[in-house]
């Protein structure tokens, strides 16, 4: 996306939302995509005169992070723990629901110690539909609470019931492994859809990357 086209549909949002652009003081930009994270550069320092914090290496977090590749942890995964820890406190596991499914855990000492990464719900409803031959297209939305008889509603039963299973298995793995009294939490815009099919997560908080976000932008002023 060039920053014009950018621009063009984040001034239609401020016009939709009534928002007086006077009143932004500065973005916090978290984005794996550079492209992106660049355009959005641009048109806050051309079109709304504002500084930018580019959620990445290099930032105050607050937090260790005692990966072997700290450099490539998702600026999603950062912001989300933030907010988590500020929320929840330590140790925590946060679950981020969105184009993939991305579990990070915080230990007891305010480290971020890793975690697993798997395809996320809408990621396998599209593979279904473009490799399995007569699977239809279907919106990711609540199961009935049952087995169904129908493709679309098996689809969407085996895909949330499916994950909330995946999450469920990861997290009493990492559980038995680091025998703590981990918190769990979930985020991001399925985080409320499969949260009530999993045993494990305790609490979903859709905006969690957001309140992150924000946190990191007092730390960094």
């Amino acid at each position: 996306m060039f920053p014009e086209e950018l621009w063009i549909a984040i001034d239609r949002l401020f016009q939709q939302n009534g928002f007086d652009r006077k009143r932004l003081d500065g973005a916090v930009i978290s984005s794996v995509v550079p492209t992106l994270t660049r355009a959005i550069q641009e048109v806050c320092q051309e079109k709304l005169g504002i500084r930018t914090l580019v959620v990445g290496p290099g930032i105050k977090t607050g937090m260790k992070i005692v990966t072997d590749q700290p450099a490539q942890t998702g600026s999603d995964r950062i912001a989300s723990a933030i907010g988590a820890i500020k929320r929840y406190g330590t140790p925590v596991i946060v679950v981020c629901m969105g184009t993939a499914t991305a579990i990070s855990v915080i230990d007891d000492k305010k480290q971020f110690v890793g975690g697993a990464i798997l395809p996320g719900a809408s990621i396998s409803a599209d593979a279904l539909f473009r490799g399995a031959a007569q699977s239809p297209p279907v919106n990711i939305t609540s199961p009935e609470r049952r087995i169904t008889h129908d493709t679309s509603s098996s689809i969407i039963y085996g895909i949330v019931n499916g994950v909330a299973g995946q999450v469920d298995g990861i997290v009493t793995r990492i559980k038995e492994e680091y025998r703590l009294p981990f918190t769990v939490v979930a985020c991001g815009g399925l985080s409320e859809l499969i949260s009530p099919e999993s045993q494990t997560i305790q609490h979903a908080v859709p905006d969690l990357v957001l309140e992150g976000a924000q946190i990191l932008w007092e730390l960094n002023r």
